[in-house]
């Protein structure tokens, strides 16, 4: 992990190697988020201080989860909401000696679930949500399409799942049996292939004055089937989300111009739960063996069991309460 006077220095030298004299300074660090470090800092360039935040890889994430959120940020640019890339730099030949970006700091709220809107706002939000996600889906996925840009591994690929849970035999029956219902309901290649985020959810939007003012966090973008993105928008990673999801789903369809595949969209989300138990799996096998000392993956202990309960219930065809 950087240290403070580490990021105002690094950034101050990097800019100056180009020729723009700078004054940096460091404001707070992040303490959400598990994928990279965030950094917030104030630049000052000599035409006025503008907030920024920087983001470095850690060696759980690596460099790639950089290059693909730069060039997600290059793609949607105009398109959605989301921040502004400042400056990056794709190489190790840095004061960090890993790829970075710097974007800018869009002030806002960032509520962990939906739960933390009040209503009118909660519902408001969520269809702005939707549409934001229809015109994120109709944007060129430019870079992210190439193997450079996008990333080899997409949170919605069943496969994926597969191959790493078996390092945690065995795994839980509910879990166990989740894939195999998957495998055996597999859909067939979406008609339309688009630009997804990979982790489209609250937690990762800013809200102000009751609108989305930025998308955040884009460093699982691929493109992909756009039902995982719809699917996993109103997931409950922690608590349902207390909105109305059918019509939001026809509001999406709707937006695109395309219907939606109820039980496409019922796969995507039994897959979400796989996917919440992988992470939870996952974060406690690293606290267990002392490859992290962070006590919020000791936490997730407490979650598994309510993910996979989450999951008996939707392959049961049960409403999540």
């Amino acid at each position: 992990m950087a240290e403070p006077a580490i990021v105002a220095t690094g950034i101050r030298d990097w800019l100056r190697g180009r020729g723009v004299e700078a004054s940096v300074a460091v404001s707070d660090r992040a303490t959400v988020g598990l994928s990279q470090e965030t950094w917030f800092i104030r630049v000052d360039t000599g035409t006025g201080e503008r907030e920024a935040v920087l983001r470095l890889p850690t060696l759980a994430s690596g460099p790639q989860s950089i290059l693909t959120q730069r060039a997600a940020l290059e793609a949607v640019a105009g398109a959605v909401p989301a921040p502004a890339l400042l400056w990056y730099d794709d190489t190790s030949e840095n004061p960090f000696e890993c790829p970075f970006l710097v974007m800018e700091r869009i002030r806002g709220q960032v509520p962990v679930g939906w739960r933390e809107l009040d209503e009118p706002v909660r519902t408001e939000v969520a269809q702005e949500a939707v549409d934001v996600l229809a015109s994120l889906h109709r944007t060129d996925p430019g870079a992210i399409a190439s193997p450079r840009g996008g990333r080899a591994e997409r949170p919605s690929d069943l496969d994926w799942y597969g191959q790493r849970l078996e390092r945690f035999a065995p795994i839980p029956a509910v879990l166990k049996g989740a894939l195999w219902w998957l495998g055996r309901h597999r859909p067939p290649p979406p008609e339309r292939e688009v630009l997804t985020h990979g982790d489209y959810r609250m937690g990762n939007m800013v809200v102000d004055g009751g609108r989305i003012q930025g998308v955040l966090d884009w460093e699982m973008a691929s493109v992909g089937d756009p039902l995982a993105d719809l699917a996993w928008c109103f997931i409950p990673v922690f608590e349902p989300s207390m909105v109305a999801e059918p019509p939001l789903v026809e509001r999406y369809a709707e937006r695109t111009g395309a219907p939606v595949d109820t039980e496409r969209l019922h796969w995507h989300r039994v897959l979400g739960y796989v996917r919440l138990a992988y992470y939870a799996l996952s974060g406690l096998h690293a606290f267990d063996r002392g490859r992290s000392n962070d006590f919020r993956l000791a936490a997730l202990r407490l979650q598994l069991p309510v993910h996979l309960d989450r999951l008996a219930a939707t392959l049961a065809g049960e409403p999540i309460r």
